[in-house]
């Protein structure tokens, strides 16, 4: 999970953690990108579009390049709904958005639509 904000990152790792993921936490996107790089991809990443100082699809799209024989679920954290943003975004393989703020309720529900989603299209 790739997010700016403490807060934000703290309260999705306990949602994700009591899903059952193992999380890695980043508070930049160049953070993100080396524990991919380091660790290899996710089967989960979000990633925050606010605040982003570099090329967030740049990064949506080396994760779908580089899977490793896995497909990934790619969300892509945002405060207002820009429909540019959001094309760039789903062009480069974002699987979807998860509103922020966010409580757990709306963390999951969104969280298990777009797993379930990635299941069934696999």
């Amino acid at each position: 999970m790739f997010d700016e904000m403490p807060i934000v990152r703290k309260i999705a790792e306990r949602i994700l953690a009591k899903a059952g993921y193992e999380v890695c936490l980043a508070e930049t996107l160049e953070e993100a990108e080396a524990r991919i790089v380091q660790d290899g991809v996710p089967d989960l990443a979000i990633l925050s579009s606010t605040g982003e100082r570099g090329d967030l699809p740049t990064l949506v799209r080396a994760i779908r390049e580089e899977r490793g024989g896995k497909n990934p679920v790619i969300l892509i954290a945002i405060v207002e709904r820009n429909i540019g943003a959001l094309m760039r975004f789903r062009r480069a393989g974002a699987n979807g958005i998860l509103m922020k703020p966010f409580d757990a309720e709306s963390f999951s529900e969104t969280l298990q639509i777009h797993v379930r989603a990635a299941e069934l299209a696999a």
